[in-house]
């Protein structure tokens, strides 16, 4: 290769490529112990697709509309549950990253402490909330909105907070050399310049809190994640196909929603 092509091309450099070269022997060794630990065999795997697709065919196709009317019902239900948890933790976790927020709240206990609560409630599956509360409150979409907003409040915590803090950099000390206090600093330029970014996390969990809702109604937290369970528990599984034609079509609508929004807002 000449050199003039050698410029063009910016070709990468030895130690990038030896690292490139680490990485991808240290995933296959990676891979081929978690195989081992876990007496998973990827041919055995791939082999067995027929018999998977054979019961697809038998029993899940064609899907079953004849319980349109509960399936709507669940539908909705998810879809309150989703938005309900996603508002209620975005208004808790904007109060939340203000205390979080070193350039704005000088107490480094304060902080840590709000970082370190995000972090339990965020680490935490809303599927192990679940089992908690249904065994505290009973079945019902309460159990699955608080489930949401414990596990959701503990996410958008972390986003805000780094949000703010990248703002904060910014502006905080440019804007306290003119004398402006904390309060005008954060009503007038540190929130205004933050709504973007709390915007697209907030739209962000709105399309993860309709997945989780899906799975966490599964095991009774409501939804069209308990009618799914219910059916396949009957074996009807022509009517659990439904559902789950429903849930892809919910989350595909609400992902070019979201999209849209982003564009509108400029999130």
């Amino acid at each position: 290769m000449s050199p003039d092509a050698r410029k063009k091309l910016a070709l990468a450099s030895r130690e990038s490529r030896r690292a490139a070269l680490i990485f991808i022997a240290a995933l296959a060794a990676l891979f081929a112990a978690s195989t081992w630990f876990t007496k998973f065999n990827p041919l055995h795997a791939i082999l067995a697709q027929e018999e998977f697709w054979k019961f697809i065919a038998a029993d899940f196709v064609p899907p079953y509309m004849g319980k349109w009317r509960a399936l709507a019902d669940a539908a909705l239900q998810t879809m309150y549950m989703a938005l309900a948890s996603a508002g209620i933790s975005a208004a808790l976790s904007v109060l939340l990253a203000f205390f979080g927020t070193p350039g704005i709240c000088r107490s480094r206990m304060v902080n840590s402490a709000v970082r370190a609560f995000a972090s339990i409630l965020r680490n935490i599956p809303a599927l192990v909330w679940v089992f908690i509360l249904v065994a505290a409150y009973g079945i019902g979409t309460e159990v699955g909105v608080l489930a949401l907003i414990i596990g959701t409040v503990g996410f958008l915590t972390r986003c805000y907070i780094e949000t703010l803090d990248e703002i904060a950099e910014r502006n905080l000390e440019a804007l306290k050399a003119t004398g402006a206090g904390i309060l005008p600093v954060i009503s007038q330029a540190i929130l205004p310049a933050a709504i973007p970014g709390f915007i697209s996390w907030f739209l962000y969990c709105v399309e993860l809190n309709i997945r989780a809702s899906a799975i966490i109604g599964m095991v009774g937290a409501g939804g069209i994640g308990l009618l799914m369970m219910g059916y396949i528990k009957q074996y009807n599984y022509a009517a659990a196909s439904t559902a789950i034609l429903a849930v892809a079509i919910i989350v595909i609508a609400v992902n070019l929603l979201t999209d849209c929004l982003r564009k509108l807002t400029g999130a």
